[in-house]
């Protein structure tokens, strides 16, 4: 009789064997949204399936979640979380998807067209690093039950800023951290190590040798993510009464993601080269490129989608989404560009004899790098766009909080190391590794 209780109160995944390919899974997905294999239930995949539901019953959209073992038909390729996402999704139509397998990082998206839709994910961000920084642990590091959960809060009020009290609540519960492995973490320290200092050899046997001096120039703002949620708040007001903004955004929303936002004037450092401060709008600016990157590439066929370029374009959102949460300016930037690269792979999956999108080295502001510029104090020449061929250059600057203005390429980032994907066939790829690596 216990046993016969037991049964009938699981919920349906529970009860059919762990899916192994993507068409099990949403066979599975069609009997109960919630879809937790007991590899990703942290012991206890009933009671996760529980707290998921319970998140979940507070979203105004249908919601499908999967933390499973990797679809063997999947397995080897690239961004498997986002592939299976959108194939859910053509199968179960519209709704808020969170998938993440034990192989790969998760991918949250939402179709249908509301709020929710448009909304940033930075609220789970915030709440991911304030779980972590009293985590258990040297390197304590969220399950993906946790994010899991917290994504659905997020969803129930994409505007808003996820409690404090709620975080901490969930962070104290024994399945919100993976145990603690100072060894694998040692080895991928190490690997990041060896492969910045490859790419810095690399750079300088090739002679990108960038000597600037530091620029101390009229400040720009730093963008900060929370004052993004706010203009985001503002925002979906202004588009509820202003006809005039509402055309407006719609004229953005049709640039050419290659076409440079408004920039700020070059500023002089004084006895080095001129530099450009990032455009104040740079987040707003990331976000609608990367919109139109994310629209472009649900509209390829499942076969696109999977191919080399397709893969490549989805590896660019993701990144590109990941890198805006962040509320640094460069990281927006560097979004844009990924943005940029998304695109243009979604169209090479038609037309494969494109070239791949390079960015001007100078400023990736600029667009796309149409002809070649010889560095002062290098000895090659640097992709660049036309203008920056032809005249005198000036540097993308960001702000160094003792130092004053510099150009980015003084910078210990990776759009210093690659260029902002000039100098790198696989930007993508890069900064996930490198996104993947700091967490």
């Amino acid at each position: 009789m216990a046993l016969t209780a037991l049964l009938l109160g699981a919920p349906a995944n529970a009860l059919s064997p762990p899916a192994d390919t993507v068409d099990e899974l949403v066979a599975q997905l069609r009997d109960d949204p919630i879809l937790v294999q007991p590899s990703m239930g942290m012991g206890d995949s009933a009671a996760a399936h529980d707290v998921l539901a319970e998140a979940a019953a507070d979203v105004g959209v249908p919601v499908y979640v999967v933390l499973a073992d990797t679809p063997a038909d999947l397995a080897g390729t690239d961004s498997i979380a986002e592939q299976a996402a959108a194939l859910f999704r053509a199968e179960l139509g519209d709704g808020l998807y969170h998938v993440e397998f034990r192989e790969g990082i998760s991918y949250t998206r939402s179709w249908g067209g509301g709020e929710l839709d448009e909304a940033y994910l930075a609220p789970v961000t915030f709440a991911l690093e304030r779980a972590e920084s009293s985590g258990p642990g040297e390197y304590p590091q969220a399950s993906a039950l946790l994010e899991a959960v917290l994504t659905l809060r997020w969803a129930a009020a994409p505007l808003e800023e996820l409690p404090d009290a709620m975080v901490d609540e969930y962070a104290a519960q024994p399945w919100a951290f993976l145990a603690d492995s100072d060894y694998d973490r040692a080895d991928a320290t190490a690997g990041r190590r060896v492969a910045v200092l490859a790419t810095s050899f690399g750079l300088l046997v090739a002679g990108v040798i960038v000597t600037l001096v530091v620029a101390r120039a009229a400040p720009a703002g730093r963008g900060d993510v929370r004052r993004r949620l706010a203009d985001q708040r503002s925002r979906a007001a202004d588009r509820k009464r202003a006809a005039s903004a509402g055309q407006q955004q719609v004229a953005s929303a049709g640039a050419t993601l290659s076409d440079p936002p408004s920039r700020v004037g070059p500023t002089r450092t004084g006895r080095g080269a001129p530099t450009t401060a990032v455009p104040a709008d740079i987040a707003a600016t990331a976000t609608r490129q990367l919109d139109e990157a994310r629209r472009r590439l649900a509209s390829l066929s499942a076969e696109r989608l999977t191919s080399p370029a397709g893969t490549t374009a989805a590896d660019a959102v993701e990144a590109g989404d990941r890198v805006l949460a962040t509320g640094d300016p460069l990281d927006a930037v560097g979004a844009t560009v990924l943005a940029a690269i998304a695109v243009r792979e979604v169209e090479r999956t038609g037309s494969p004899k494109r070239p791949p999108y390079r960015p001007c080295f100078v400023d990736p502001l600029h667009g796309e790098a149409r002809d070649t510029v010889r560095l002062e104090g290098s000895s090659i020449d640097a992709p660049a766009c036309r203008d920056c061929a032809r005249s005198p250059y000036a540097f993308l600057a960001v702000r160094r909080r003792f130092r004053g203005w510099a150009p980015y390429t003084e910078t210990s980032t990776i759009w210093a190391r690659t260029g902002f994907g000039a100098l790198v066939g696989d930007l993508p790829a890069q900064v996930l590794d490198d996104r993947s690596g700091r967490r």
